[in-house]
């Protein structure tokens, strides 16, 4: 039987393992413990988000602004107020996480506040302001959703992204590195497209519906690079040989199972390569929102509306936020997008195929993942003495030790890396 220490220590693992955002690493028989505290932080961002949204669908503002640099300054005013309601549910949401892992005594009364708003209050402001059947149809949804919520929690689903969440934000530095690095090579091509007259007759007949089929195209031609990568790398993990050659050593710092170690099952594989599929996603969708904003001011400095209006006709629309005009075309804003979508397609290939790039970007997943499967090991054995390591995303432009031991460079397979100008190329 399970003494009250060892069953505390096991679920620091159990904790360790969601974090990394392998809920399939977890027994089933644990995977229902603290369900509504780690459910939470989502309802929280459900209920914010309710309340924001529903406060743009309804706001309108009418101002008459006679000056055009005034015009353009409350338009920026206005999108710059947007983009904070849209990222205040995250941020709330994370608080929230924070504060529960902090204090878990305060999911409790969190909870009980928390559904009291987003399961009474808004459906019945709902139903004062607008009708009793669309608050009621309002309730029906938060209780579905809340139901579905609770299931996705338990199936893991809610570990796994916010783990790559995390891991797509502590690699920004990465991404830093690409941008500096590949951008400006990449945006001499897509510059050239920017510019083209064709494109923009193109982009700017797209309805919203087509300009996300595009997107979901481009989406789906990226997992046809990823996915085989990320089961190869799982693949050589688990056929990897143990770096120590003590039987049942379970140090998981260092990055590999003890003798004897389980098997993975499917779900736990599944797992594995999601979490990498996942994060390398987010991190590309990173890049493509960088690489739409350099467009949509360069478009805003360098484009007159003389001269979109030459190449789009009478489809010349400015965007609209509560009311208020902003410096933005439709017409901009479906190029910016339709271009980022391929700079997206060129980054992920590059982060998956080149070596310079998957060091900077693919293979601190890996390691992390490594490192995982140690913790998992000692957790299977039963042993609850295992030291759990802290998240450490290896530094952009660090060498990675090859397979064989030896830095990647080093390696007959390698491929050979970018060349960078600078000190340090002489030899």
């Amino acid at each position: 039987m399970t003494g009250q220490g060892d069953r505390g220590a096991e679920r620091e693992v159990e904790r360790w393992l969601r974090r990394e955002g392998l809920p399939a690493f977890v027994r089933r028989e644990s995977r229902g413990d603290l369900l509504l505290a780690r459910t939470l932080p989502f309802l929280v961002f459900l209920l914010i988000t309710s309340v924001v949204t529903s406060g743009l669908v309804r706001g309108r503002i009418t101002l008459e602004v006679n000056s055009t640099p005034l015009g353009i300054a409350l338009g920026l005013l206005v999108l710059f107020a947007a983009l904070v309601a849209l990222a205040l549910p995250i941020v709330v949401g994370a608080l929230t996480a924070r504060l529960l892992h902090r204090s878990p005594g305060a999911a409790v009364p969190i909870a009980v506040a928390a559904g009291a708003l987003y399961l009474v209050a808004v459906p019945i402001a709902v139903a004062v302001w607008q009708s009793p059947t669309a608050g009621a149809a309002t309730a029906a949804s938060h209780i579905a959703l809340t139901a579905l919520s609770l299931a996705l929690t338990w199936l893991g689903a809610g570990s796994l992204v916010a783990s790559a969440l995390t891991t797509a934000w502590r690699q920004t530095a990465a991404v830093g590195l690409l941008v500096t690095r590949a951008l400006p090579i990449l945006m001499l091509v897509i510059v050239f497209a920017f510019f083209s007259r064709p494109v923009w007759e193109v982009t700017s007949t797209m309805s919203a519906e087509r300009l996300l089929a595009v997107a979901v195209f481009f989406g789906l031609l990226g997992l046809l690079f990823v996915v085989p990568i990320s089961r190869s790398e799982m693949r050589e993990l688990e056929n990897a040989p143990s770096e120590t050659d003590a039987p049942g050593h379970t140090d998981a710092s260092a990055g590999t199972p003890p003798t004897g170690a389980p098997p993975l099952s499917r779900g736990e594989r599944l797992n594995l390569q999601a979490g990498l599929v996942v994060a390398l996603v987010l991190q590309t969708v990173l890049f493509s929102v960088i690489v739409c904003l350099i467009l949509l001011l360069l478009g805003v400095l360098a484009l007159s509306e003389e001269v979109l209006h030459e190449w789009v006709g009478d489809r010349l629309v400015f965007v609209r936020i509560v009311g208020i005009e902003v410096p933005f075309t439709w017409a901009l804003v479906k190029t910016a997008v339709f271009l980022s979508c391929i700079s997206s397609l060129n980054f992920l290939v590059s982060a998956t195929t080149n070596t310079s790039y998957r060091e900077a970007f693919f293979h601190p997943m890996v390691d992390g993942a490594r490192t995982a499967l140690g913790v998992r090991a000692a957790y299977r054995a039963g042993r609850t003495d295992v030291a759990l390591p802290r998240r450490v995303v290896t530094p952009p432009g660090r060498r990675r030790p090859g397979h064989s031991g030896r830095p990647a460079d080093e390696q007959p397979d390698a491929e050979p890396g970018m060349v960078e100008p600078g000190a340090g190329s002489a030899g």
